[in-house]
């Protein structure tokens, strides 16, 4: 049987990236913050309120799982392609993009873990 599963972003606290994390920043570069919306676990998937700072940067990487971006706020670059609010992208598992970079305002985005 299915389930539903609710979340409330305003009640959840903002949380810094591990430091092993491969996209931590050194001291004193724009930084990222989120928020665990949902924990992955069976059907349901990994949900995060993803914050990056104005100017924040990461190189090239990939993920084991899916993901889908939806920009809320901001712009975003991932190579090329430029992203604004409104736009997202969909991620298949394993695939290498980037680099990515934030413009002045930084970028606020949902990510969902297509594991």
């Amino acid at each position: 049987m299915g389930q539903i599963v609710p979340f409330e972003s305003d009640a959840l606290p903002w949380l810094d990236v591990p430091r092993d994390w491969p996209g931590k920043v050194g001291p004193g570069e724009p930084d990222v913050r989120y928020k665990a919306l949902t924990e992955s676990s069976g059907a349901i998937p990994g949900i995060q309120l993803v914050e990056f700072e104005p100017g924040h940067t990461e190189q090239a990487h990939s993920h084991p799982e899916g993901e889908v971006l939806y920009l809320l706020r901001g712009e975003m670059a991932i190579g090329a392609l430029c992203l604004r609010a409104g736009a997202g992208v969909v991620i298949e598992r394993d695939t290498l993009y980037g680099p990515l970079r934030t413009g002045p305002e930084g970028a606020r985005f949902l990510r969902v873990g297509l594991g």
